[in-house]
């Protein structure tokens, strides 16, 4: 957070040095644009004159004329003025303020010529160049001289001295190694300063032209000096009226050092505060680590407390319903065992009756009380059986010949590690149980239901069609042989009921009806 403030306040008061440098760059280039624009008027002043002196007149008037002579010559002294000078239409100069006569020369191939004689273009701005009479470096200001008939007949030239602009530069400002030029619209350097061997034209890829491209009136823009290899910080206006520039630039080195001095004045403030924050940060951030190791331990012996309240929730629900099922198997087993010895009774009597009578409607009453009398013997098996006290014939079955037609039952065998008729304290080993696992995929049965299954006489049956005891007989059973028997049913995925037996090793010889017997008893 530190480290992020400082990096924010480094980067708004880059943004306000940057500002300022701008503001302080465009000031600059607003004085040499004033400059120049003054100068340039005093140039069109100057040919406006000799204009209109020269109106009228010949050239060999023009040449023997010596009072236009001394006119052109205290336009001399003027500082910003090398010469002023005329050329005929052939591109001869005629006439000079210099006293001593005009050499011999053509310039018939400078741009202010050619531009003035294809056509009147007004005040027209030459590249820089070697004055041919002055011989130092000079721009020429030119403007059209025409016939009464609107004919080409020469120029009017202003030699500007180059030097004139390079003296004001020098004193614009005091920032070492700064930059102002004096530029053309094509990129035609007129004025540098400070002086150096650079290219008469800038390129079209240069910064500057770019720069002009996008905004003609006035910018910024970072360049690197072709010359001197300084990147600088420039800005640049437009001269109304003219196809001129003028551009001055400022070190970036200087902006960078105005932005690192007051970075460091902030760096002496914010750097103790950020130790100190730091430091106070680390301790915060180890007394956080603390409670949160303290807050996992305790979530950790929460969670475990939890899970052995669960467990023991789970162990006392399952503690209750044998306890449940073991009082009902009492029960049951009393109340079976009383009912058994009343049908044989019954039973005695009745067959003591049987064949004995000579009217055959008492004949059938006795018969159909037999038959009454040997389902209630079977209803007192299954009692006796979920009671746990109907002795057991051990046998080996196949299961695959017993039962041919489980239809949609899915039957399946396993051998797994599980607890005998409760949960152990210890682990019985892998082997020493069968599972047999009988599921079907009907309506299924809701988890009240389910829980009650395994109860005697629970039902869910119509009155007069069952009796509620064939899943009691099969828990009754699996428990008198040393296994349990558990139930797992889904609302509308089906029921599997899983019997877990113990494994016994019997000889071939087996009584293997007992076995059928049994099994068929547990299919009731």
């Amino acid at each position: 957070m530190p480290l992020l403030l400082l990096a924010i306040a480094a980067w708004q008061n880059f943004r306000l040095v940057r500002s300022q440098a701008e503001e302080r760059v465009m000031i600059e280039v607003g004085e040499l644009r004033e400059h120049a624009l003054n100068t340039i008027k005093t140039y069109a002043i100057v040919l406006a004159w000799i204009d209109a002196r020269m109106r009228g007149l010949d050239w060999d008037r023009i040449e023997h004329d010596e009072e236009l002579r001394r006119f052109l010559s205290d336009l001399d002294t003027l500082p910003q003025i090398d010469e002023v000078w005329m050329a005929d239409a052939a591109g001869h100069p005629r006439v000079s303020g210099r006293p001593s006569p005009i050499s011999v020369i053509d310039v018939s191939e400078r741009d202010c010529f050619a531009a003035e004689q294809q056509r009147d273009v007004g005040i027209f701005v030459g590249h820089e160049q070697t004055g041919a009479l002055a011989h130092v470096p000079e721009f020429d200001i030119c403007e059209r001289r025409s016939t009464a008939d609107r004919a080409f007949d020469g120029i009017i030239v202003v030699s500007a001295r180059s030097a004139y602009f390079g003296e004001f530069y020098r004193t614009v400002s005091e920032d070492q190694h700064f930059a102002a030029s004096l530029v053309r619209s094509d990129g035609s350097l007129l004025v540098r300063y400070p002086t150096l061997p650079a290219p008469s034209r800038l390129a079209r890829s240069s910064p500057f032209m770019q720069a002009i491209a996008s905004n003609p009136d006035r910018g910024l823009f970072w360049g690197r000096g072709e010359t001197d290899g300084i990147e600088r910080f420039y800005g640049y206006q437009r001269i109304e009226g003219y196809p001129l520039y003028v551009a001055y630039g400022i070190p970036k080195n200087d902006v960078l050092a105005s932005w690192l001095a007051n970075l460091f004045n902030y760096s002496l403030f914010a750097v103790p505060a950020s130790l100190a924050l730091f430091g106070m940060t680390l301790l915060a951030v180890r007394q956080i680590q603390r409670r949160t190791i303290a807050s996992w331990r305790w979530r950790t012996t929460a969670r475990r407390l939890r899970r052995e309240m669960n467990r023991r929730t789970l162990a006392e629900a399952e503690l209750h319903q044998a306890q449940k099922m073991e009082a009902l198997g009492q029960l049951t087993g009393g109340v079976a065992h009383d009912f058994n010895n009343l049908l044989t009774v019954l039973q005695g009597s009745l067959e003591m009756l049987s064949g004995r009578q000579q009217n055959d409607q008492l004949q059938a009453r006795v018969d159909t009380a037999l038959r009454t009398v040997e389902r209630g013997e079977r209803l007192t098996e299954q009692l006796l059986a979920f009671a746990r006290r109907q002795p057991l014939v051990l046998a080996t079955i196949d299961l695959s010949a017993q039962l041919p037609g489980g239809g949609a039952l899915r039957i399946r065998t396993f051998n797994r590690a599980v607890p005998a008729g409760g949960a152990p304290e210890q682990p019985i080993k892998v082997g020493d149980f069968v599972g047999l696992e009988i599921s079907d995929t009907g309506h299924g049965m809701p988890p009240d239901v389910a829980a009650r299954a395994f109860e005697p006489f629970f039902t869910t049956k119509e009155a007069g069609k069952g009796t509620g005891l064939g899943l009691s007989m099969v828990y009754g059973f699996a428990r008198q042989s040393g296994g349990s028997a558990s139930i797992r049913s889904d609302v509308g995925r089906g029921t599997a009921v899983t019997l877990l037996l113990p494994r016994r090793r019997l000889a071939p010889e087996a009584d293997r009806a007992g076995a059928t017997d049994l099994l068929q008893g547990a299919s009731t």
